[in-house]
């Protein structure tokens, strides 16, 4: 498990080596962000082509999708890191834009003795099936309610603890969330129960 990329190849090939990390045996999965901020973009979009890396979509990813039709998404992305997507050629951008397109937001796993989840931000829901399900719907808008989609993507509000309404999410054993900055791996157990969140960027 590894946590958001941001365009830094070179530094995860040097942590996989590290831990003798084999492609052609072991399972690599991330929380998105492949791009922005480092400078080896393309190469870590090339992950993508290994039959053993699998990444959830992050906010970064969408910000590309979303550029093609949104400017004041691209203006914000470009501010934001993303400045090297849109000094590619547009037959570059629209290829990425298309593979991202077929990222999951979510990835579950079942091992043997639990199922884990990924997830890129945040997960605001008591219940992985019911979050699972809502973001199916999509970024839908009503007033004073974010979607789970868009705090799937961006939100925080788990890690910082702003809300006492954040408990056990039920139907699922762990789950690795990224977009936040941690200096560690950083454990949060819910309230009452066992079942943990770790965030790993």
């Amino acid at each position: 498990m590894v946590g958001d990329l941001h365009g830094c190849y070179s530094l995860l090939m040097q942590e996989l080596q590290n831990i003798h990390f084999d492609f052609q045996n072991d399972v690599l999965i991330c929380t998105g962000d492949l791009v922005d901020r480092g400078a080896e973009n393309l190469v870590c979009i090339s992950l993508l082509d290994e039959a053993r890396f699998y990444t959830v979509c992050g906010n970064r990813e969408e910000m590309c999708i979303k550029s093609a039709h949104d400017p004041k998404i691209k203006e914000i992305h470009a501010r934001n890191g993303g400045e090297c997507f849109y000094q590619l050629s547009q037959i570059q951008r629209l290829e990425i834009i298309e593979r991202f397109k077929q990222l999951p937001l979510v990835i579950e796993v079942q091992l043997k003795n639990k199922k884990i989840g990924v997830v890129h931000a945040d997960i605001d829901i008591h219940d992985w099936n019911v979050f699972k399900q809502d973001n199916c719907q999509g970024d839908y808008k009503i007033s004073g309610v974010t979607s789970a989609y868009t705090n799937a993507q961006w939100g925080r509000g788990r890690i910082r603890q702003h809300s006492a309404h954040y408990d056990v999410v039920e139907n699922i054993d762990e789950i690795y969330i990224g977009h936040t900055i941690v200096k560690e791996q950083t454990q949060v157990e819910p309230y009452r129960v066992c079942r943990r969140l770790f965030y790993l960027s």
